[in-house]
């Protein structure tokens, strides 16, 4: 016990004195200089007391505060800029909490979850770097992305009137198709074995996963999301229970004030609001196989945009997690933090589209789930329209 006793206290010692050089160092050296980077990664340990965990403590007051934009961008995936627009959206949110950890700001636990979803990185290896237990991080990991879900309705919304003009011609600049204003898809979250009934999530491509139906404008920011159906569940059976189905339904001037549409893939019904290509038996016309590519080129927008969100939020490759009630707002969390990186300037977009690309974009079904007639009115005007403008 003795010698347990006389280890742990040279431990300590040997800890401060590495504690103090560092800071000391840190206050004479430049934020750029390359043995200021080996002080920040490797000298910032403190040795706890008994068993406690070797933890960075310094991590967010003398590291990222001397990072400058692009060391910044590079470890979260996002600007400052963005990080500190989205502190001040999160901030009321956070200190309103009377529970949880009293000690850890605001700051600290934004920028641990953003690393959290940002990064494949376990649990621990991300309270090692940010100083909190595995139990406090899961604590801010719930608080946020609860408050993220709590907004996302005032960033994930559909366009105005007055936004739709702009859109449309957007549309037709990419694809020649007049009136569109939107793309929709449904994309495969690969998630952990649920503890019940695994077998409902397995899906097509035999992992298990959950579906992430979403709308898109043509500046990759989302207008609708709808997640939570287990990945076996068809696109057509998760679009017809979805909000934005039963939302048109009811009050289809409120989506479409001028008969817009939507473009989606042949897993959709053919609706006066959502078209869809024709499905190629070898028979088509030349005016189809012209208007099929139009809409592939219109489809391509959804297609980036989670493309750009998994490849940004890595975590959404694959999600860890016990709770499966969570998931779902973990991805909606992500879909919200994905919108207000768009709302700024961000140059790597191309690199996350890259990194998040997914080989596999087959359609799920070989024919249209259904064809209302006046659905099927508007795709055969939309072709000789095409055809007659090409």
């Amino acid at each position: 016990m003795n010698n347990n006793s006389n280890r742990n206290k040279i431990k300590k010692v040997i800890a401060m004195n590495i504690l103090s050089f560092a800071k000391n160092f840190l206050n004479h050296q430049e934020s750029d200089d390359e043995e200021s980077d080996v002080v920040n990664n490797g000298l910032l340990l403190i040795l706890q007391k008994g068993e406690k965990p070797i933890r960075i403590t310094v991590y967010v007051e003398n590291v990222v505060a001397h990072y400058n934009s692009t060391e910044f961008q590079s470890h979260f995936r996002m600007t400052y800029e963005t990080f500190e627009h989205l502190l001040s959206i999160m901030n009321p949110i956070l200190i309103r909490h009377t529970s949880g950890p009293p000690n850890v700001s605001p700051e600290k636990q934004l920028l641990a979850v953003i690393w959290l979803l940002a990064t494949p990185d376990s649990y621990r290896s991300i309270g090692e770097r940010f100083d909190l237990a595995k139990s406090t991080l899961s604590v801010c990991f719930v608080r946020i992305i609860k408050g993220l879900c709590r907004i996302a309705p005032n960033l994930i919304k559909w366009p105005q009137e007055n936004e739709i003009e702009g859109l449309k011609r957007k549309f037709q600049n990419l694809c020649r198709l007049p009136h569109a204003i939107g793309a929709i898809d449904g994309t495969y979250i690969a998630i952990k074995a649920p503890k019940e009934n695994p077998e409902s999530y397995i899906n097509r491509k035999c992992f298990y996963g959950m579906t992430l139906q979403a709308v898109c404008d043509p500046c990759l920011q989302f207008t609708d999301c709808f997640v939570g159906y287990p990945s076996s569940v068809s696109d057509n059976r998760i679009f017809r229970n979805s909000h934005i189905y039963e939302g048109v339904q009811n009050h289809p001037q409120r989506f479409f004030p001028h008969n817009e549409y939507i473009l989606g893939d042949k897993a959709y019904p053919v609706l006066p609001w959502l078209m869809t290509p024709y499905i190629n038996r070898g028979n088509l016309t030349a005016r189809q196989i012209y208007y099929n590519s139009a809409v592939s080129k219109g489809r391509q927008v959804i297609e980036r945009a989670f493309s750009l969100l998994k490849g940004r939020f890595r975590r959404l490759k694959y999600i860890d997690m016990n709770r499966t009630d969570l998931i779902p707002e973990t991805i909606l969390a992500a879909c919200v933090l994905h919108n207000i990186c768009l709302l700024h300037n961000d140059d790597l977009i191309d690199q996350y589209i890259n990194e998040g690309r997914e080989l596999d974009n087959d359609d799920q079904n070989a024919d249209n789930a259904a064809m209302e007639p006046h659905g099927r009115h508007i795709r055969d005007s939309l072709v000789d329209f095409l055809w007659n403008h090409r």
